[in-house]
């Protein structure tokens, strides 16, 4: 029983809460409510209301899934609540779930046959369930034509692979999804894989993917039926679209059985919260029992197809992507620590270390094995929390390479030394204390001076990555400089492209710094025009032009050398050719080429006054080139886009390198500065791939750059060819990651500029950036001493409240209103056209002009603007007057008090054609006055 101080507590807490909601603070009534319900032994009728006035709040903030989740905990508590049910009927409805919001309309007129607000809600989805009813039915038979076409034993290949496909497409859809499943579907698609088709088998899997994706009931029916085991079988196949669609079913049934989605909107209701100052409490991700048997059932066969040599290459490549995917603690399954307790450090480094053509090798891999092996140790390494885990991993590492030394085959230094090259490109402090253990460069360089061509090559790659910090390897570089340059004279292509990239790395440590010139001159050039030569030859494998386009990634830092680059069109066609047709290995070295031509990359922001100490310190100060002044960049950026980088960078985007990215929103960012070439952006398919940069997948620094990219373009071009369909809802969020404190005011202004621009397209898209948060952000500009942000943070809320919600809000806040009217005051022509534009629209209202005459000096205010020599102004001056006359007789007399009717008066019968919509709005408003008897007619 609960005490009689917790049942003061709990309504006292409840009653809290009420004020607060009325009064508009849904933020205290959240706090009130939560503290009423954390305590124990209530009532279930208490409880279950308390609930429901919580979901009220949820309502107000537009965070359904809290509403659904309340009021569905209120029901179970008290059955058929109608507020609960209508609350829950709301929030359906946002969400998009028809169905059940109209089940529970169903439910509230059975309960309270009266109830006026849910029969305009019944009358609103009836004929969309109607609608959805009639597509069922045409996709059920469809399904069912679909499935006869496949089992027909009389039907060719051909048109079972189609009808395969059909599947696919159908199961892309909710309705579609739902349908087959209740025919059995799952099992029928099972039957399939039974077949010895990899075609049939493939379209089978894909269509088990699409009906696991976003739901958990259906992947969980998916799992049972097929089992892991099966599903990592196919995984291990020799054929790369098999074990590319079944990784892909693997991780859809992740991510929905583990709940990861709900996770993540929770964490990112935290952040919000944290964001704006609400304290909360972080959410704990924790899957129950089935869910955990199952992820790690699949983590521990991933771990084990990395050693086995029953795994193809492909579905070798398949399992370590599925580990970086799902490894972090951050965005993940959280698979780190367990990573650590097994033997996956192990099978990751003996990946990095195969040599195919030794003999001691039982493990297929392909040229990608291992970029994803150095990727996958990176990750892991980053995501280690403590220094005992770090000793841990170090520790793994360390055996594992004393084995391959201490072991008395030649074979195994090789493939040690091959090993290095991948942990020098992943978790390099763990290379580089591998480097270090005695005798490892002099086997390095025995190798590179050896007579085989395969020594030499692992030998040099090795050489190349370690040469990434040039404090770290100076030892090494001495030593290592006569071999690289008799290298690449005398040996094979292959050998030779990896020295000459090891010549480059040497050339490039001055940077940018004109002054600072490790090489002699002309050196620098040469090495360019070698590394251009391997790009530019057709004949040259892929893997060769990627070393010469990794060379270029170094050299280009020089101006000199981004000149000759950016001058020679065929070097440039085939970067842009190879970026298309190369591995992955290629991205990040392709981008970094652009970036360096753009002059992209991230630059310390000195104080001039440190410039002048470090002089007069006789410090080194780094000089800009000549070249790299803003002339010769713009000139760049144009021959770049004409050439066609464009597409080069949409393809580099599909990377999941976060690092890639931030490199392709730098470029991209130089581009759209541009205004000539913002169209070929978008017509070369560059919007869409902005989008996806600033909202997943991407540093922080480099969403913000691909947003500031897309407000460029949403401010110069129509927003609704640029970003078709739902897309143009997309970008509402990034622009408003711009109307933050901590970017600056050029980035603030042109999304401010952007939204006006969307706000003035639909309601849709204005009701998006209020259920993005935007409004509080556009009015902190409005307040801003910086001319330009406040006037292009007026224009956009002018476009804003056309938003009925919006509307509603400046009827409750009289603050917000009296800034508006203040601003309709201001000397700056273009915040008064914006603030009367505002004031026209929202003195529709009749609260909103009751509210204004609480403004001190309104009268005044509103005179200005009905005489002011901008035409436009002056219309919407008279078209507020003319709203508030409107109104009724006792506001209209207050209105026309002092000169007004005067003014009113003189503009009716002005005889100017420039001011024809003044001289009619001016007599409308001189008309409603004679409705009201404050003026005679004319005769």
């Amino acid at each position: 029983m609960p005490t009689i101080t917790e049942v003061a507590d709990v309504n006292t807490l409840k009653e809290e809460g009420n004020n607060h909601f009325k009064e508009g603070n849904i933020t205290k009534a959240l706090d009130s409510y939560t503290r009423a319900l954390d305590i124990l032994d209530i009532k279930d009728g208490e409880k279950a209301v308390i609930l429901k006035n919580r979901a009220a709040c949820y309502l107000k903030e537009e965070d359904y899934q809290a509403v659904i989740d309340d009021c569905t905990a209120s029901l179970e508590l008290v059955a058929n609540d109608p507020k609960a049910l209508y609350r829950r009927c709301q929030a359906y409805e946002h969400l998009d779930k028809v169905e059940e919001a109209y089940k529970d309309a169903g439910t509230i007129i059975k309960v309270d046959p009266k109830n006026m607000a849910v029969q305009n809600i019944l009358r609103r989805l009836n004929p969309i369930i109607q609608e959805k009813v009639k597509q069922q039915n045409s996709t059920s038979a469809k399904v069912t034509q679909m499935f006869e076409l496949v089992f027909d034993a009389k039907t060719d290949k051909e048109q079972r692979l189609q009808a395969c496909n059909n599947l696919i497409v159908l199961a892309r859809e909710e309705a579609g999804a739902k349908i087959i499943c209740e025919m059995s579907g799952v099992d029928k698609l099972l039957q399939l894989l039974l077949e010895k088709d990899p075609e049939i088998n493939q379209t089978a899997i894909r269509t088990l993917s699409c009906l696991a994706a976003n739901s958990q009931e259906r992947s969980y029916l998916v799992q049972e039926k097929m089992g892991v085991q099966k599903m990592m079988t196919f995984m291990s196949l020799k054929h790369d679209g098999l074990c590319t669609s079944t990784a892909l079913l693997v991780q859809n049934l992740i991510t929905h059985i583990s709940g990861l989605p709900e996770y993540k909107k929770l964490l990112q209701h935290y952040h919000d919260e944290r964001k704006k100052g609400n304290p909360c409490r972080y959410p704990k991700f924790e899957m129950d029992e089935q869910a955990t048997e199952f992820i790690d059932g699949v983590f521990k066969i991933l771990v084990k197809m990395l050693q086995s040599n029953k795994v193809s290459g492909y579905g070798r490549d398949s399992a370590m992507e599925l580990i970086i995917k799902n490894m972090l603690r951050s965005d993940g399954v959280q698979w780190t620590r367990k990573f650590l307790d097994t033997d996956g450090v192990e099978g990751l480094l003996t990946i990095a270390s195969a040599i195919p053509q030794h003999e001691t090798c039982t493990i297929e891999i392909t040229e990608s094995s291992k970029y994803h092996a150095s990727v996958a140790l990176a990750k892991i390494y980053d995501d280690l929390l403590s220094d005992k885990e770090r000793d841990m991993f170090r520790d793994q590492c360390s055996t594992f390479f004393k084995e391959l030394f201490g072991d008395s085959l030649f074979e195994s230094k090789v493939e040690a030394i091959k090993c290095i090259s991948s942990l020098l490109q992943g978790p390099y402090e763990v290379g580089n204390i591998i480097l270090g253990f005695d005798g490892v460069t002099q086997i390095m360089l025995a190798l590179a001076n050896s007579d085989k061509s395969m020594h030499q090559q692992v030998a040099v790659e090795a050489i190349v990555h370690s040469a990434s910090k040039k404090d770290k390897c100076a030892g090494l570089l001495n030593d290592a400089v006569p071999v690289l340059k008799k290298l690449y004279q005398e040996s094979t292509d292959a050998v030779k492209v990896r020295a000459l990239v090891g010549l480059c790395k040497l050339g490039s440590f001055g940077g940018s710094d004109a002054s600072h010139r490790p090489m002699q001159d002309g050196s620098t050039l040469a090495l360019a025009k070698a590394c251009r030569k391997f790009l530019n030859d057709p004949n040259k494998s892929v893997d060769l032009r990627r070393w010469g386009t990794e060379g270029l990634a170094y050299l280009t830092l020089d101006a000199e050398v981004k000149e000759e680059l950016i001058n020679d069109t065929a070097a440039l066609r085939s970067l842009i050719d190879v970026v298309a047709k190369a591995d992955k290995n290629i991205l990040y070295p392709a981008a970094s080429v652009f970036v360096n031509l753009t002059n992209s990359y991230e630059k310390p922001d000195i104080m001039p006054e440190m410039i002048e100490l470090a002089k007069y310190s006789k410090q080194h100060v780094p000089e800009e080139h000549e070249k790299d002044k803003p002339e010769h960049v713009k000139q760049r950026l144009q021959k770049l886009a004409k050439a066609g980088v464009i597409t080069a960078m949409v393809s580099i985007a599909t990377t999941d390198s976060t690092n890639t990215r931030e490199q392709i929103s730098r470029v991209y960012n130089a581009i759209t500065v541009e205004e000539d070439l913002r169209g070929i952006v978008v017509q070369q398919g560059g919007a869409k791939s902005l989008v996806d940069l600033s909202t997943k997948n991407n540093t922080d620094p480099g969403k913000i750059l691909a947003a500031w990219s897309l407000a460029r373009i949403t401010i110069t071009a129509n927003p609704e060819t640029t970003f078709p369909g739902q897309r143009i809802y997309e970008v509402v969020r990034p622009l408003l990651s711009l109307l933050h404190i901590d970017r600056t005011a050029l980035q603030n202004f042109e999304a401010l500029l952007a939204l006006t621009n969307l706000a003035s397209l639909n309601d849709t898209l204005r009701k998006r950036i209020v259920a993005e948060k935007g409004l509080p952000s556009i009015e902190h500009y409005m307040t801003e001493d910086h001319d330009m942000l406040r006037r292009a943070a007026t224009e956009c809320m002018c476009n804003m409240v056309m938003n009925e919600e919006v509307v509603k809000i400046y009827e409750g806040e009289t603050d917000r209103l009296k800034l508006m009217v203040l601003y309709c005051g201001e000397e700056d022509e273009l915040v008064v056209r914006a603030a009367a534009g505002a004031m026209a629209m929202l003195s529709n209202s009749e609260k909103i002009c009751n509210k204004i005459l609480g403004v001190g000096p309104w009268q005044e205010i509103l005179l200005s603007v009905v005489v002011n020599e901008n035409v436009e102004i002056q219309h919407r001056g008279c078209y507020i007057v003319r709203n508030m006359l409107s109104v009724n007789k006792e506001m209209a007399e207050k209105v026309i008090e002092g000169q007004m009717l005067e003014v009113l008066m003189a503009l009716s019968i002005l005889e100017d054609p420039q001011r024809e919509m003044v001289v009619k709005c001016a007599a409308s408003c001189l008309e409603v006055c004679v409705q009201h008897g404050l003026i005679k007619p004319k005769e």
